[in-house]
């Protein structure tokens, strides 16, 4: 019972995470169609959108109204669960990597991004960034480990209510 409660509170948690990648996957959407390579990171984010709400609905059907799920439903959430993972981890070590890298190099680093883009320039301040980005990482690591915990549950408890996908 208490996997259950642990797996309602996660999810519920991420799906107005999931709702936001799903905006930024559309507008990433329209950049790829110009820039090909930006395609796998579409494909990843747009897995994770559809593994939380194909896990939201076993959630709400399956688990706590105890109806029927349709086995292409586990198939789905199977299959975008990999996705998930691979961008969760992904988001882990880059956030990960971010709390290690000292202020002096990452001061170095962004303000040459500032440098790259003209438009920043001025606009906003060196402080500010490096904390935005120290801010920006510290989300990111606790949804990335958040979402990498509600994967794992979801399996076990996929194999739990294995009962409720239907044939």
């Amino acid at each position: 019972m208490q996997q259950i409660t642990i797996f309602k509170i996660i999810t519920f948690i991420l799906v107005p995470v999931a709702l936001l990648f799903g905006l930024m996957d559309l507008i990433m959407l329209m950049m790829a169609l110009s820039n090909p390579a930006l395609l796998l990171i579409v494909f990843a984010m747009a897995c994770f959108v559809i593994y939380l709400f194909a896990s939201l609905r076993f959630l709400l059907q399956g688990i706590l109204n105890e109806r029927q799920c349709s086995a292409t439903l586990k198939d789905w959430i199977k299959v975008n669960a990999y996705g998930t993972l691979f961008i969760s981890s992904m988001f882990l070590l880059n956030s990960s990597a971010a709390f290690f890298i000292n202020d002096i190099n990452l001061r170095q680093v962004l303000s040459d991004m500032i440098d790259q883009q003209p438009e920043l320039s001025g606009k906003i301040s060196l402080d500010l960034f490096v904390k935005m980005f120290r801010v920006i990482s510290a989300i990111m690591f606790v949804i990335s480990l958040l979402t990498i915990t509600h994967v794992m549950l979801n399996f076990k408890l996929m194999k739990k209510y294995a009962h409720l996908f239907e044939k």
